[in-house]
């Protein structure tokens, strides 16, 4: 049933592959990790953007617990893929249950782009200059949640 024990691949994009990178290399998040709040940030955002070409891969068993419970949660709430737990055993179903979670994390990181990062993004990386990203997209993820959804 825990699909994401299998050594499954996810790709992040390659249009978004340097701020992985910046994240990893500056801020020692790893990449599991930037990935899982990106989608949660494109779910709760209703926003999927399918990958154009793919870039870094990590594999699905890196995620910890509470990553996984996250990543199956948007599994199972999403409208046209979820709320139907025989399908899990699925291998059809456990490939299109990646795709989706690669798809909000990628719409997530267009948002991210748009509305924390702005001009520090010229299309191909951050300005390595700022030094505050993290603190930037915790701002961002905590002022999310407090909003009001009227």
């Amino acid at each position: 049933m825990d699909f994401l024990m299998e050594q499954a691949l996810i790709y992040t994009s390659q249009k978004y592959e340097e701020i992985y990178i910046h994240f990893n290399s500056n801020f020692d998040m790893k990449y599991q990790d930037l990935f899982i709040i990106c989608a949660s940030i494109g779910f709760k955002n209703n926003r999927k953007t399918t990958i154009e070409n793919r870039g870094r891969e990590f594999r699905t068993n890196y995620f910890n617990t509470s990553q996984k419970a996250t990543a199956y949660s948007i599994i199972l709430s999403d409208p046209e893929l979820g709320k139907n737990l025989e399908l899990f055993e699925d291998s059809e179903f456990r490939l299109n249950a990646r795709k989706l979670l690669q798809s909000y994390a990628e719409g997530g990181m267009e948002l991210l782009v748009e509305e924390v990062f702005g001009s520090r993004w010229d299309g191909n990386k951050l300005d390595p200059h700022y030094t505050e990203y993290e603190i930037d997209l915790l701002g961002y993820i905590y002022a999310d949640s407090k909003a009001v959804p009227f």
